[in-house]
């Protein structure tokens, strides 16, 4: 049976080459300053276009220093705006700040935010807007740009999980006016697990003690991360081209069973899309499909309302989520023609 992984929206697999022996000498030699969180940082920032003055701080995990940097800059009394469509984990977050209001913005069956009324919306008490690049469940992209530059003139924070989208889709601070970019490492940066951070724009550096732990840094995971960023960057535009192209594929060729038997979910057009198409089944429950797929032709891809339930409430899927298939750079032509191949047997 052919092994076919297609589930690198939750973590990228293989990782990237050279990441592997690039934690073991993290271990071996800890003292080296070319892998060290300083010099990984700087590359992010780079990554990111972040504009001078800009500094990055690592975190245990992306949500906690969401958690960290809103709990330290907001008042009671301070509302946020957020997506239905971003992680579950995160509106959480936002959800359990003492004091804070947490308001949805509206969104369309597809997962795009409705950009109508929104400059009205952004009055006080509004502190914050905090959106996901990418919504991990479908893989729509919110609107980056236009919403930072409505927050930008009414001096209201925007903050942006890119935990999806990093190493995938474009990502500028400054053009995008992203005051906190929060990411982790596995999976669009192709590096390991455990590995997350915040990349905190000149605005919000006075901030970054905010961010600060008495948990040691993962050093043998930044290595890691470094080397993965070194192979973004030696592979280049071609590398992101061809992930754009896969990203084509598998939307076209899960096109072709739209409405017999399978819905495709989000955005209408394959443009843009870090990877991720995700459908629902209607000859069958997706559990019972993605079990078929793993059990008889080795495709692994994830399935359930994937911690998002408002997201999946949002595009209309029910209780059963959905059926998510993401690739990565790694990924063949071939193995997405074995899915549908597989699919049009199974349906």
């Amino acid at each position: 049976m052919r092994a076919v992984y297609l589930d690198n929206c939750a973590a990228a697999f293989p990782k990237a080459p050279g990441v592997g022996e690039a934690m073991c000498r993290a271990v071996l030699r800890p003292d080296t300053p070319e892998t060290g969180p300083e010099a990984v940082g700087e590359t992010l920032l780079a990554l990111a276009n972040a504009p001078a003055g800009s500094l990055l701080r690592f975190t245990p995990g992306l949500d906690w220093g969401l958690e960290r940097l809103l709990s330290g800059l907001l008042q009671p009394g301070d509302k946020i705006l957020a997506s239905p469509m971003g992680r579950g984990s995160t509106l959480r977050v936002l959800s359990g700040l003492p004091g804070i209001t947490v308001e949805l913005l509206p969104c369309t069956d597809r997962g795009e935010l409705k950009l109508d009324g929104l400059a009205e919306k952004l009055a006080a008490p509004v502190r914050a807007v905090v959106l996901s690049h990418a919504c991990p469940v479908c893989g729509t992209v919110q609107p980056l740009e236009a919403v930072g530059l409505l927050c930008r003139k009414r001096g209201i924070l925007f903050l942006v999980d890119a935990g999806q989208a990093l190493g995938v889709l474009p990502v500028d601070l400054a053009a995008q006016a992203i005051d906190g970019l929060a990411f982790w490492g596995h999976t669009g940066l192709l590096g390991p697990e455990g590995v997350s951070g915040l990349a905190l724009s000149p605005r919000l550096t006075g901030a970054a003690d905010l961010l600060e732990t008495e948990e040691p840094a993962n050093l043998p995971g930044i290595a890691g991360l470094g080397a993965a960023l070194n192979y973004l960057a030696e592979m280049g535009a071609p590398l992101r081209t061809r992930l754009e192209q896969l990203s084509r594929h598998l939307w076209a060729r899960l096109m072709e069973l739209d409405g017999a038997g399978l819905r495709v979910l989000g955005s209408p057009t394959p443009r843009g899309r870090p990877g991720v198409v995700s459908v629902v089944c209607t000859a069958r429950p997706n559990a019972e499909l993605a079990r078929l797929l793993e059990g008889r032709y080795g495709i692994r891809c994830a399935w359930g309302l994937l911690g998002s339930p408002l997201a999946c409430r949002t595009l209309g899927c029910g209780e059963q989520g959905v059926v998510r298939f993401s690739v990565g750079p790694f990924t063949t032509f071939g193995q997405i023609d074995y899915l549908e191949g597989a699919l049009e047997t199974l349906l």
